[in-house]
């Protein structure tokens, strides 16, 4: 996506900082380095890896690795991941350890783990909140793969989910994704309102999880709380406590409530065509189907209602060392396109999906001034259509 196909929207909602957000992908690059040689290091020293001088082809590193069922997608990505990263070199149908890889032996020690993600940190403070994240995940991988241990016991330790929450603080990547959602769903409610003055408002967020794109998009529409009906939704019981605490003492028109987006509505308790809005942040990408999840967001609005949809559309290594853990990343039918090795779609797969499903008018929006090759989020706009295609 280059810089003429970012929709404009509301100034100064949607300026990001260029100097700081250069500085973030630097950062984040490092984080993520960082990340993959912990990888090879961890599994070197498990026995996963070929012993330096020797090769092994993948199936026999797969079978080492003793990767437990829901788990071969992640199996294949890793070593896709290694190999890209030139930590594993292709010989002829075999694989072997490099010497990049010799180099990250000593991250097979936690005390010298502890020692640079400290300095990580430090050096890198734009993107510091992904790492005790990235540190967990890669110290407990080869216990996860093997189900030795659930997935969620290291993404949310004790049912905590701040480690989690901490990539969300101070982030401005994705505080700019965040505040463009909020700029978007403001400038329709408010449009909704001046039109149906008599009215109220309904806005339905789907797997809203830890809130990270909630409070900002509550905050854009805080002057039109008397006549804004806003529901928090998400499958899982803690999201809805954490939701709770967070918004739900100050902010009588959220309601909390059970929803997983690949259901229908009206089994869910939810009418069809009552919401104004619809938003999914980073949440339909972790569905068994994006297009029966994606008919189902439309089913929930009024025609002419819009579906504010914010997701990834490059694959990182980062997800996968980390999100790509839970079973859930990796559910998707093996009939759905998504990009290899991951659960995404790109910019065009999210167009075709979103036409598929009944919307029309598309936009997106990513971060001004980049190449389409640099862009790694993007947020798409949809107006649902109704009877015959037509909107409001």
């Amino acid at each position: 996506m280059t810089a003429p196909d970012v929709e404009a929207t509301p100034s100064p909602l949607v300026d990001v900082d260029q100097e700081r957000h250069a500085r973030f992908r630097a950062s984040f690059e490092a984080v993520t380095d960082f990340g993959r040689r912990l990888l090879a290091a961890r599994l070197a020293a498990a026995g996963v890896l070929p012993a330096a001088g020797t090769t092994a082809g993948r199936d026999e590193i797969l079978a080492r690795l003793a990767v437990a069922s829901g788990y071969q997608r992640l199996g294949d990505a890793l070593l896709d991941l290694l190999e890209r990263a030139d930590l594993l070199r292709r010989r002829d149908d075999r694989l072997a350890v490099t010497e990049r890889a010799a180099e990250a032996a000593g991250l097979a020690s936690d005390d010298v783990v502890d020692a640079t993600a400290t300095a990580l940190r430090r050096e890198h403070p734009e993107a510091a909140g992904y790492v005790p994240l990235l540190v967990a995940c890669q110290t407990q991988l080869v216990e996860v793969v093997r189900g030795d241990r659930p997935a969620n016991e290291v993404l949310f330790p004790g049912g905590s989910a701040d480690m989690v929450a901490a990539i969300y603080r101070d982030n401005v990547q994705l505080d700019f994704y965040n505040r463009l959602c909020a700029a978007r769903v403001q400038q329709h409610v408010r449009q909704f309102l001046r039109r149906y003055p008599r009215s109220f408002a309904q806005v339905m967020e789907v797997g809203a999880g830890t809130g990270g794109t909630t409070g900002p998009v509550l905050d854009a529409l805080a002057d039109r709380a008397e006549r804004l009906r806003y529901f928090y939704t998400d499958v899982g019981p803690a999201f809805l406590r954490l939701g709770r605490q967070r918004f739900g003492v100050t902010r009588p028109h959220v309601d909390f409530a059970r929803y997983n987006v690949e259901g229908a509505p009206e089994d869910q308790g939810f009418e069809p065509g009552s919401m104004e809005v619809v938003l999914a942040s980073n949440v339909l990408h972790a569905t068994l189907r994006i297009s029966a999840a994606l008919r189902h967001c439309h089913a929930l609005l009024k025609p002419g209602g819009i579906l504010v949809v914010n997701e990834m559309t490059s694959r990182l290594d980062y997800n996968t060392l980390t999100f790509g853990l839970a079973e859930g990343w990796w559910r998707h039918a093996d009939d759905e396109p998504r990009l290899a090795a991951s659960p995404l779609l790109d910019v065009a797969g999210w167009r075709a999906a979103l036409g598929r499903a009944g919307f029309v008018d598309v936009q997106a929006h990513a971060v001004p001034g980049l190449d389409a090759s640099e862009q790694v989020q993007t947020m798409f706009v949809a107006t649902a259509a109704g009877p015959g295609g037509s909107s409001r």
